[in-house]
């Protein structure tokens, strides 16, 4: 292990990360972009990441089913106007006692962001 890898490996979800995440987010060091293909919205999320603090990039794609509930399951058809995105930490750093082949610190998180960002 390199002296990088600083923290080692712990497959968490501790609700604290995504608390960290959400610090880093109104930060601005952490950042999101929307953007579409075929008609089909993704989201690539940089930054730090909120356990171990080494840089990852993500891409997030999002995929929408209708058609699949009647009329009484909801209230409404209409879009939730937030997007929460799972992220597992994907520094590429190889960090102590991880599983074979694994990059990354092992932390799991959320994050909300309105439709509209990016």
């Amino acid at each position: 292990m390199s002296d990088e890898a600083g923290i080692s490996y712990s497959a968490t979800t501790d609700y604290h990360w995504t608390m960290r995440a959400f610090e880093l987010l109104t930060s601005a060091n952490l950042t999101v972009e929307r953007h579409e293909a075929g008609g089909a919205p993704y989201f690539v999320v940089t930054g730090p990441c909120p356990r171990c603090g080494h840089h990852f990039a993500d891409r997030q794609v999002t995929v929408a089913l209708t058609g699949l509930s009647g009329p009484s399951r909801g209230e409404s058809s209409d879009a939730a106007d937030v997007v929460f995105l799972d992220l597992t930490c994907s520094c590429g750093t190889a960090h102590q006692d991880a599983p074979r082949g694994a990059t990354g610190c092992g932390v799991s998180f959320r994050i909300g962001i309105e439709k509209a960002a990016g």
